[in-house]
């Protein structure tokens, strides 16, 4: 399969540097009107690896004990025409049967026909709110909420975005469910309405979600993510709340989540920061698919990370991580267990490809 991602990669670069070639007329036409056609804007290639440590009621588990590469994804971005561009990134190290689109976090086509309207198709992130759901995977180097490790976050879908102000957009999504392998069929679908708002200090990701979990049953999400910059860069705050409300339950505030986190920068290549989660459900019923009923877990982490270059903080980050799991998860096989320390560290990696081969060809 890598032999045929590179062929592809290769094939994609030689056509859209054919389309950009021309005669002289061509040349001096574009100089006058700007170029509409298509365009390679990024090809980068993600990783990190390190060593982890991992203990749960003061046993160290052996199996998740090593020195580990945990995440290589490719990152493509294009555009085709004039508003209408291509967004790809692809696991490289899944496998397993249709290991291809399992591992394919998105792949869509967007088409901005306004300066307000988007619409996008194709592979993409299930939109829910909450700053820890919004990051990457590759850049949560802390240990996360049990929700956010029991949803399928990539799914296939439609969504439309309408930015009414400068500051303030909304997005509405349908998308097929996160559940659908729990109810064992395609044929299910998930809603939903986030609103990303940007006013002074505060920066939000609410969300409106309803999914099915059964052919006949759905649960509903109120997600919202909130973050506060006290010191520009250097001082901000991320409180993310997320309530879950499915049939039967006897109180609204059953089944939720918290996650927070603080962050620092002493220096502009330092990070420092410190985390806590609180994943609860005591609903009485089972229709919440990834915080089970009976769970009641906190987990609080800290750690730090450096960028030796400054200027191109993207490309090598540092990162040394420690985390503590405590309380009851009726999920046996959850990733957060009473009494258990996480000891994480490694580096992040970001190859700029496409950098790259220019710089190669101006040398050339």
């Amino acid at each position: 399969m890598m032999s045929r991602i590179a062929y592809f990669v290769f094939f994609l670069l030689c056509s859209m540097n054919l389309c950009a070639q021309g005669s002289d007329s061509l040349q001096q036409a574009r100089r006058l009107v700007p170029y509409q056609g298509p365009e390679v804007r990024k090809l980068e290639i993600e990783s990190r690896f390190g060593w982890q440590m991992l203990r749960s009621g003061g046993i160290t588990d052996d199996d998740n004990t090593c020195f580990r590469g945990e995440y290589v994804k490719l990152k493509f971005d294009a555009r085709l025409y004039k508003g209408l561009s291509f967004s790809w990134r692809q696991k490289l190290n899944m496998g397993g049967d249709g290991a291809f689109w399992n591992a394919t976090e998105w792949m869509m086509l967007k088409y901005s026909f306004s300066p307000r309207w988007t619409v996008s198709a194709g592979k993409q992130i299930v939109a829910i709110g909450g700053y820890e759901y919004d990051y990457s995977p590759i850049d949560l180097y802390a240990p996360s909420s049990e929700f956010w490790h029991n949803i399928a976050c990539y799914q296939f879908g439609l969504s439309a975005e309408y930015s009414f102000s400068a500051d303030d957009r909304l997005l509405f999504q349908l998308c097929n469910s996160p559940f659908r392998s729990n109810i064992g069929s395609n044929n299910s679908y998930g809603l939903s309405l986030v609103w990303y708002g940007h006013h002074g200090l505060w920066e939000s990701i609410w969300s409106l979600n309803a999914f099915q979990t059964t052919r006949n049953r759905w649960i509903n999400y109120i997600a919202m993510g909130n973050k506060f910059t006290f010191v520009r860069k250097y001082l901000w705050l991320e409180l993310d709340y997320m309530n879950r409300a499915g049939s039967g339950q006897s109180s609204f505030f059953d089944d939720f989540s918290i996650m927070t986190s603080l962050n620092t920068r002493p220096h502009s290549s330092v990070r420092i920061f410190a985390k806590y989660t609180f994943d609860r459900n005591r609903s009485g019923t089972d229709a919440d698919c990834c915080v089970l009923d009976g769970t009641e877990m906190h987990t609080v982490s800290g750690g730090v990370e450096y960028e030796p270059f400054s200027k191109y903080p993207e490309i090598l980050r540092l990162f040394a991580v420690a985390g503590y799991s405590w309380g009851e998860n009726s999920n046996a096989n959850g990733v957060l267990q009473d009494g258990q320390i996480r000891l994480n560290v490694g580096v992040r990696l970001n190859v700029d490809v496409l950098r790259g081969l220019k710089w190669a060809i101006q040398k050339w």
